[in-house]
C-alpha cells in the first residue's frame, strides 16, 4: 500500500527520501523535484508491483526490475532491515549492481493472461489427482482397483460401481458418504478442465507463433503457449543458446581448485515450461521422422 523512495547521486549521497503512497500519481509527486531527463534509473524489486511498473514506463520513466532472490543479497548488507533501508539499497543497486544483478522482464497482459491460465491448469489437473489419489486409496483398503476410462461420467460410474459392490459384501462398509462428495468435485474439475483444454487448443490454433511451434512433433498446444508466454519477443536474447539457459535447462558448473564438474540442469525460470519442454523432447524422439534434429537429439541422448 505505501512506498518508500529514496534518491540518490552519482557519488552515492542521499538527495531525497520519501514514504508514499504506491501509486502513480504519489510517486510522481515524490520524485517531480528531479526532472526526468536527469533520473539515470529507477529500481524496482520484483513482486506483485507490475502494475506500477508499467504505469511509470508509460510516464516515460527509466524502470528496471531486480530479481528479488538476487537483489535480497545486496541489501543483506545492512544490519537493520527497514523499507528506507532497503529503499538505499536499491538505490545503490541501480548506481552500482545494474550490471551484476539479474533484471527481470516485464510480459505484456497478454502473455501475462496466458501464463495465469496455465498456471491454473496445472494447480486444477494436481487437485483432481489428488483427489483420485484418496478415492483410489479408500476403494484399494478394501481390496478393490479402481478402473476407468476418459468418457464424461466414467470415473462417477466406475465409483458408484465399486461402492455397491462392497456394500454388497458380508461386512460391507458403506462408503458413499465418504467418496460421493469427493467424486462430485473430482467431475466438476474434469469438466472444468476440458473447457479450458478446449480454450487454451483455439487459442493456440489461432496465434501464429504457437501453430508455427505445434508443427514440430511432440508440441501440443499447451508446449506452445507456455514457451510463447515465456520467451515472447526473441529479440532480448543476444543468441539462441541465451534461451535454454533462460529455461534453466543448461548444466551448471562447479570449479574449486583440482575439481571441475557439470552438476545437473540450473532449473531455473519457469519450471512449467521447462516441464513442458522435457515432455515435448521426450515425444519428439518416439515420433518424429528421421531429420538433421532427431540425429542430434539421438546422438546427445546417448551420450547423456
Amino acid at each position: 500500500k505505501r512506498t518508500s523512495v529514496c534518491v540518490i547521486d552519482d557519488d552515492g549521497q542521499t538527495l531525497h527520501e520519501q514514504e508514499c503512497e504506491s501509486t502513480l500519481p504519489a510517486l510522481q509527486c515524490a520524485i517531480s523535484p528531479f526532472p526526468t531527463q536527469r533520473i539515470a534509473l529507477i529500481a524496482v524489486e520484483a513482486g506483485t508491483s507490475t502494475e506500477i511498473v508499467t504505469k511509470l514506463r508509460r510516464a516515460g520513466f527509466p524502470v528496471a526490475m531486480f530479481e528479488a532472490r538476487k537483489a535480497s543479497k545486496f541489501l543483506a548488507v545492512r544490519r537493520n532491515k527497514t523499507d528506507a533501508g532497503d529503499a538505499k539499497g536499491l538505490a545503490d543497486l541501480a548506481r552500482l549492481g545494474r550490471n551484476t544483478i539479474s533484471r527481470v522482464y516485464l510480459k505484456s497482459p497478454e502473455c501475462q493472461q496466458i501464463s495465469g491460465q496455465l498456471a491454473l491448469r496445472k494447480k486444477l489437473v494436481q487437485l483432481r489427482v489428488a483427489i483420485e489419489g484418496v478415492v483410489r486409496s479408500k476403494l484399494a483398503l478394501h481390496g478393490r482397483e479402481l478402473q476407468f476410462g476418459c468418457g464424461h461420467g466414467a470415473f462417477r460410474s466406475a465409483v458408484e460401481e465399486e461402492i455397491a459392490s462392497i456394500k454388497e459384501e458380508a461386512d460391507g462398509a458403506d462408503l458413499a458418504d465418504d467418496l460421493r462428495p469427493l467424486v462430485t468435485i473430482a467431475e466438476g474439475l474434469r469438466d472444468y478442465l476440458r473447457t479450458l483444454d478446449a480454450k487454451l487448443e483455439r487459442l493456440a490454433a489461432s496465434h501464429d507463433v504457437c501453430r508455427l511451434l505445434m508443427d514440430v512433433p511432440g508440441v501440443g498446444p499447451i508446449c506452445s503457449l507456455s514457451f510463447y508466454s515465456a520467451v515472447e519477443d526473441p529479440s532480448r536474447f543476444r543468441s539462441p543458446a541465451d534461451v535454454g539457459a533462460y529455461l534453466g535447462l543448461v548444466p551448471r558448473r562447479y570449479q574449486s581448485g583440482r575439481v571441475s564438474k557439470s552438476v545437473g540442469i540450473t532449473k531455473t525460470g519457469s519450471k512449467l515450461t521447462r516441464a513442458s519442454l522435457f515432455t515435448a523432447a521426450t515425444v519428439f524422439g518416439f515420433r518424429a521422422p528421421d531429420c538433421a534434429l532427431k540425429d542430434w537429439y539421438t546422438s546427445l541422448r546417448q551420450r547423456a
